[in-house]
C-alpha cells in the first residue's frame, strides 16, 4: 500500500493489463449487484445463540455497505472508461471528457479506499466480537 505500483504509458503490458483489469472489475460488479440482490431477499439469520442479535446485525450492515461500495466503485469505473474513451455505448460518439475523467477518477479511488476501510472494520468488529461474546466460528462472517 505505501508504493503503488506503475506500469509506464509506453508499456507493451499496459493494453492487456488494463483489459484485465476492466474484466475482473466487470465481473466483481455483476456479483457485487447478485450479492445484494440475494442479502435484501433473503437477509442473513443469526445461528449462533451466543451472539446477540445487534452484534449480528452491524457485522451485516457493515458488509451491506462492502457490496454497496463495490457497486458504487463500478459505476464509478464505468463512466471514468467511458470518460476516457476507453468503451464507447454508440459507435462514432465521441465520448472523450477529460474534466469528468478526472473527477470520476478520483472517485473511483475514494471508493477503493473506502472498502479497505470497510474490511479492515469488519474483520476488527468480528474479531471483537468473537472473542467478547466466545463464538469461535467464522460464519459470522457470512
Amino acid at each position: 500500500m505505501s508504493v503503488a505500483p506503475r506500469v509506464p504509458i509506453e508499456s507493451p503490458e499496459r493494453a492487456s493489463l488494463r483489459s484485465f483489469h476492466l474484466a475482473i472489475a466487470s465481473i466483481l460488479f455483476a456479483f457485487s449487484f447478485l450479492r445484494v440482490y440475494i442479502w435484501w431477499h433473503f437477509p442473513p439469520q443469526n445461528k449462533q445463540q451466543k451472539l446477540p442479535q445487534e452484534a449480528f446485525n452491524q457485522l451485516h450492515v457493515l458488509q451491506f455497505t462492502l457490496y454497496c461500495s463495490f457497486i458504487a466503485q463500478g459505476l464509478t469505473g464505468v463512466v471514468t472508461a467511458w470518460s476516457d474513451g476507453l468503451i464507447q455505448f454508440q459507435s462514432s460518439s465521441e465520448s472523450v471528457n477529460h474534466a469528468l475523467w478526472v473527477f470520476s477518477g478520483y472517485l473511483h479511488s475514494v471508493f477503493a479506499f473506502l472498502y479497505i476501510a470497510i474490511i479492515l472494520f469488519i474483520v476488527l468488529i468480528g474479531i471483537y466480537h468473537m472473542i467478547r461474546y466466545r463464538v469461535w466460528r467464522f460464519n459470522i462472517f457470512t
